[in-house]
């Protein structure tokens, strides 16, 4: 109960950090890019010291059977923590509490709050995707252990303080943070594509660096990640399925308030209920963590036994 506690007080607080740490980064005047980087600096900033803060409160409130576990929990929870505070930020605004409270009291209202306000936001999320290519790069150049292993420098030889800087911090660059970080991006892809074509391109080259960054660093530079077998790759798939619906329900807001006519916004409805039967489908009708015990004993040919024919007899036991 703590737990949901601290993420309840965290989930909070986020958007006036968000907004203090922006508000703090415009007044700076440090040339045009600089202007043209910090209306998303405060949302980098957050996004990259939020899972240090999650992985805090889950190892010390929640019970797991393993600490890798800890890891999914995080990708799960840093993901809707980013839907609702980067895909969802223009319809979020800066009061977190009321939008909770219009879903409570008039769901049917999000359609009319999404269309009025994310289609004006698509030129921050080009921004966004643009500096993650840069977050990608700097990963490349492990910057983080670089200076962890020059501190260290100082106290230990050479061997310790390669010891004491890796591994990598796995609150960021674990599998839990990168795969809720990569689904964010893709759900940006999805969601604003539509609204602005030039996202897509965006959003390919960000995938793209990613490829070539994390291609190199995850095979020969870093240490090798804890795998569940399959967990975190599933549920990335569960979280493209949301990434749908979001787009789904925006696209029909969208279209109902802009069409000439209800045709194009019936159309799209009707794409979302497809999408929420889909989502349904793939939690229900895939099994993939146990084997059904009916395929088991369906299939004939995975308990019939071959009959043993001859005898096998060690070479080396025979004369020659």
């Amino acid at each position: 109960m703590l737990g949901y506690v601290f993420v309840t007080g965290l989930y909070f607080a986020y958007m006036p950090c968000v907004i203090g740490i922006t508000n703090i980064a415009k007044v700076l005047d440090w040339g045009p890019l600089w202007q043209g980087l910090a209306p998303t600096l405060g949302l980098q900033v957050m996004v990259a010291f939020l899972p240090t803060f999650l992985i805090i409160i889950f190892r010390s409130c929640f019970t797991l059977r393993a600490d890798a576990f800890a890891q999914h929990k995080l990708q799960v929870w840093y993901f809707w923590f980013q839907i609702v505070f980067v895909v969802l930020a223009t319809a979020v605004g800066q009061n977190v509490r009321g939008f909770m409270q219009t879903l409570a009291e008039k769901p049917f209202a999000i359609f009319g709050v999404m269309a009025k306000t994310m289609p004006y936001a698509t030129h921050f999320y080009m921004n966004f995707l643009v500096l993650a290519w840069a977050t990608h790069a700097m990963g490349m150049m492990r910057y983080v252990p670089l200076f962890k292993y020059k501190v260290a420098l100082k106290i230990w030889d050479e061997e310790g303080a390669k010891k004491v800087a890796e591994p990598e911090d796995q609150d960021y660059y674990g599998m839990g943070g990168r795969s809720a970080r990569w689904a964010i991006f893709m759900t940006i892809g999805i969601v604003y594509g539509t609204l602005s074509p030039p996202i897509n391109v965006l959003c390919f080259i960000n995938f793209a660096v990613s490829r070539i960054a994390y291609g190199y660093l995850m095979v020969f530079a870093e240490t090798k990640k804890p795998d569940l077998g399959g967990v975190f790759f599933v549920k990335q798939m569960e979280h493209m399925m949301v990434a749908l619906i979001i787009y789904g329900i925006l696209m029909t807001g969208v279209l109902m308030q802009r069409a000439a006519t209800y045709g194009p916004g019936i159309i799209a409805a009707g794409a979302l209920v497809f999408a929420l039967w889909s989502n349904a489908r793939f939690h229900q009708s895939f099994h993939w963590e146990k084997l059904p015990f009916e395929e088991l004993t369906d299939d004939e040919t995975k308990h019939k036994r071959k009959e043993a024919t001859g005898v096998y007899m060690q070479p080396e036991m025979t004369e020659s």
